[in-house]
């Protein structure tokens, strides 16, 4: 079952967060696999995504337990990485790139969802929800 979450960015800095998701039992089946984000105006918008990253880089970690025992705890960390960009010569994988919000001021808001695949080629999704992209303040 996806976790639901409501991300926010803001278009004049690096977006950069860890994504930390805590889970119980055996590792997951990560090697050879991946994890990719993209962001879209909406669900099942057509067309490619406003900003894809491909491959998200993680680490997957005991926090306690005994390896393969039933006690083991595991924090999957996702290192998502967004830059501002130049609006001058935008770029993919950066803010710049993003369609202007409804009105001067306002944030935009987006929906995502972050897909693991695994080395078998099963997928699942590990989170999804709203992204606000607020337009920031600071510009210098």
């Amino acid at each position: 079952m996806p976790v639901f979450q409501t991300l926010t960015a803001s278009r004049n800095a690096t977006w950069a967060p860890p994504l930390v998701f805590i889970y119980t039992g055996a590792q997951l089946p990560l090697t050879g696999g991946h994890i990719a984000m993209q962001l879209r105006l909406y669900g099942g918008a057509p067309g490619d995504a406003l900003l894809t990253l491909n491959p998200v880089p993680f680490t997957d970690t005991l926090a306690s337990g005994t390896p393969g025992g039933p006690d083991e705890v595991r924090l999957l960390t996702l290192s998502p990485r967004v830059d501002p960009g130049d609006p001058a010569d935008p770029a993919a994988g950066t803010w710049a790139n993003m369609p202007p919000p409804p009105e001067a001021g306002d944030p935009l808001t987006l929906v995502f969802d972050i897909r693991i695949t695994y080395a078998d080629g099963i997928s699942e999704i590990l989170s999804s929800g709203s992204f606000n992209l607020s337009p920031g303040v600071t510009l210098v």
